[in-house]
């Protein structure tokens, strides 16, 4: 897997993507707007391409843009349905003018209306976005840690939405590891792994998992507490991620790491692990097991 981080573009996005350079990112992930506001400034066309040239310069790819975490297309309240869906709709705007294949986001809460009617609003948000969607823009929907009214932490809850799309190839999903691990799927041994992605397989089809986010998780299995931890400090630890980092079906995906930021320097010392445990890994599979005498 390809391995990045969450830059911040609070600098400026020349700025974030020689952080990510320096970083040694071999993908990218940012907010195009306020992570928990609904406005976004408009960037120079001098600044797009000068973003742009260093990314290709430093091959980065791919670019992943991250929805505001406001955004709520699971909403009973009208109000609050629009205001997500123009800002799901000018994230995918902004995708396409810096060269982004995918948008992630959170599918949001019921807010009591209950998860059947919360699946066909979801699915009539996802079918108004993707009536103008710009070309080469896929949206991914992320899976939850299932607190409360939250959507999307059940495998057959994201295959309904697809399902009522007609499995509309733009649409496809992000697999966050602390999500999954809190939401009951477990991630932190390698017999544990190998049955969540059977079981992501058999419901929602391993070819839709297009993005993985990086994350450890700081509450046990099943607690549906979504807060992140730092690489191999959490309850799915190094032998999970060695383990996560070995499967043979998840080659070729982009992995994203939202990790703490607590200390200068997180961000590479968490980029730092998980590269060690990917080399771990290889190595473990270029090495021919021995026979049993």
């Amino acid at each position: 897997m390809r391995v990045g981080v969450h830059v911040s573009v609070g600098t400026g996005l020349v700025r974030a993507a020689e952080h990510a350079r320096r970083l040694r990112c071999e993908c990218l992930q940012i907010f195009a707007r306020n992570a928990r506001g609904w406005r976004g400034r408009a960037y120079p066309q001098a600044e797009i391409d000068a973003f742009r040239e260093r990314l290709a310069r430093s091959e980065m790819s791919p670019l992943v843009i991250h929805s505001c975490y406001l955004v709520n297309l699971a909403s009973p309240d009208p109000a609050l349905r629009a205001r997500s869906l123009h800002s799901v709709a000018d994230d995918m705007h902004r995708a396409s003018l810096l060269g982004a294949r995918f948008v992630v986001f959170h599918v949001g809460h019921h807010m009591g209306g209950g998860r059947p009617r919360g699946v066909r609003t979801i699915a009539a948000s996802l079918r108004s976005l993707l009536a103008d969607a710009p070309d080469g823009v896929h949206l991914l929907l992320e899976n939850s840690a299932g607190r409360g009214s939250e959507m999307g932490a059940h495998w057959e809850e994201l295959a309904a939405v697809l399902d009522l799309l007609a499995g509309d190839e733009r649409l496809a999903i992000c697999f966050d590891t602390c999500h999954a691990h809190a939401a009951g799927y477990r991630v932190d041994r390698p017999r544990w792994v190998g049955r969540t992605l059977r079981g992501f397989d058999a419901v929602l089809g391993l070819s839709r998992l297009r993005l993985v986010h990086l994350n450890d998780c700081t509450g046990p299995a099943g607690a549906h507490i979504d807060h992140h931890e730092h690489i191999g400090e959490g309850t799915i630890g190094n032998e999970g991620f060695r383990a996560f980092l070995r499967r043979r079906e998840l080659r070729g995906r982009c992995a994203i790491l939202e990790t703490p930021i607590e200390r200068p320097g997180d961000d590479w010392r968490n980029l730092q692990r998980v590269r060690r445990l990917r080399l771990a890994a290889r190595r473990r599979e270029k090495t021919p097991r021995q026979r049993r005498g």
